[in-house]
């Protein structure tokens, strides 16, 4: 079997300015199908992009996690709210919004697939991994959002991802670090976490498939390495014959070297992505090509999707988006006029009230003034006339206290440590009266004592959100989202 073909199963990841570009271009010519790129700058990612599809011997698909808009990986796009927030307001429309504006930025970064949207359910406040990446905890709402998500992406030519498959949620590891296990059974994530996918398979341009172990379905590999769940509860399950992929190979839930790629491959996946070393995994695949493991009729199959995905491009890379399109004022608008529909009062609505006139303290657990994350916060009571100090307990002070807690990978956590819950507590208690802000999981406010009088959640610390928050305690603006989870009475 030629190798080239081999090669266009592998999406290695490329990082501008730290990834060696000339191994990158040689790889390019190699053959591989794509790459994934992280970080680096607006022109960084364009240039980085446009060389490497200049370099490639067949069609080459750039792709990222634009989970919450171009600005998740890059410098100067536009950063868009979290899924979680687009959830609390239900609207379809905003959902949609989200995936057209991230489309437009990505085509104008070079990037035409974009591994968004995540369909797993924040079922468990503990995970670590999931959280205010997904809709909510309820199956129909996410895949009615993630539906009109992947709308808004096609609309504007470019590919989606709905992940990570067969759900993530019910999980509390971080698969970053380790294998994560879903303890459920066939019938319980028939009724929850597979019905999202099952619901936007016929439509989806692909799927992701996660690291992690289901023993009641496959108790001896992880779903991405697993012929039962790809082939059976996905392909043949679900019907789905669109392009699967991995989750990135490098990550910690899988070992390391090329045998998991292959093992995935020989599993049902179509796209092997982000192997720690590209060239020993192409080398593990033209040893089990030899050794008569894989097919030629196997691989001619898998890059029959990808050649499809491709077509459906072609009509929009002759012309590709300007690259206005990143932070224009049309894009950047969005956030203000989003944040009252998407933020939420978990409890306390009309319990706690700032005036013009009226001094307030401000307080994030364990964090000086001059690292505080809520600057916008800040101003936008000020600009609402509102005095704000550094929070001092017992003084008969109310309090704004801000928490910005989010899931970051191999960090293991995402919600406060118990040093930071127990200043966020003893700052409530030493109050005239407290609201706690969430600009990020809602889940902090699990187990607060005392609870203090009123949380609002905001599901991101987007600046827009920030404001939108002040002016919702000093009564200018109104939070009309939802609770797209439980939070502990």
């Amino acid at each position: 079997m030629n190798p080239r073909k081999l090669a266009r199963l592998i999406h290695p990841a490329y990082w501008p300015g730290r990834t060696d570009h000339e191994e990158a271009l040689r790889l390019a010519e190699l053959g591989v199908g794509g790459f994934c790129f992280y970080a680096g700058s607006a022109d960084e990612t364009r240039e980085a992009a446009r060389s490497l599809k200049a370099s490639a011997s067949s069609p080459l698909l750039i792709s990222s996690d634009y989970e919450d808009g171009a600005a998740q990986r890059v410098s100067g796009a536009t950063a868009l709210p979290s899924n979680m927030a687009i959830g609390a307001s239900g609207s379809e429309a905003l959902a949609r919004r989200k995936g057209e504006i991230t489309a437009l930025e990505a085509r104008a970064l070079g990037v035409d697939w974009v591994f968004a949207p995540v369909l797993d359910l924040a079922t468990r406040p503990g995970n670590p991994i999931v959280n205010v990446r997904a809709f909510g905890a309820c199956p129909a709402p996410a895949a009615v959002l993630g539906s009109a998500f992947i709308s808004g992406v096609a609309s504007q030519g470019a590919l989606s991802c709905i992940k990570h498959f067969p759900g993530h949620g019910e999980t509390e590891t971080d698969s970053h670090l380790a294998l994560p296990v879903v303890a459920a059974g066939r019938a319980a994530l028939e009724e929850r976490e597979l019905k999202p996918f099952a619901a936007l398979a016929a439509r989806a341009d692909s799927v992701m498939v996660g690291h992690l172990s289901l023993p009641a379905v496959d108790p001896y590999n992880p779903a991405s390495l697993s012929p039962e769940i790809i082939g059976g509860m996905l392909r043949r399950g679900l019907r789905y014959g669109g392009l699967v992929l991995t989750d990135a190979l490098n990550m910690k839930a899988l070992s390391q070297g090329g045998e998991a790629g292959v093992r995935a491959f020989l599993a049902g996946a179509d796209v092997l992505l982000y192997p720690e070393e590209p060239r020993a995994l192409l080398a593990a695949l033209v040893e089990a090509a030899e050794d008569g493991r894989i097919s030629e009729a196997a691989v001619d199959a898998a890059l029959a999707r990808q050649d499809a995905l491709v077509r459906r491009l072609s009509p929009f890379r002759s012309e590709p988006a300007p690259r206005g399109a990143l932070r224009c004022p049309e894009h950047l608008a969005f956030n203000a006029e989003a944040a009252p529909r998407c933020l939420a009062w978990a409890y306390g609505r009309g319990a706690f009230s700032v005036k013009p006139g009226e001094t307030v303290g401000y307080f994030e657990p364990l964090t000086r003034r001059a690292d505080w994350k809520g600057t916008a916060f800040v101003d936008g009571l000020e600009k609402l006339g509102v005095r704000v100090e550094p929070y001092q307990p017992g003084c008969g002070m109310k309090l704004a206290a801000g928490v910005f807690s989010r899931p970051r990978a191999y960090s293991g956590s995402i919600n406060m440590a118990e040093e930071e819950n127990r200043a966020l507590c003893a700052a409530v208690a030493g109050s005239a009266s407290a609201a706690v802000l969430a600009f990020g999981s809602p889940f902090v406010l699990n187990g607060l004592a005392p609870r203090p009088a009123a949380a609002l959640c905001a599901f991101c610390a987007l600046d827009d959100f920030q404001r939108c928050a002040a002016g919702v305690l000093a009564g200018a603006a109104e939070a009309s989202g939802v609770m797209p989870v439980k939070i502990e009475e």
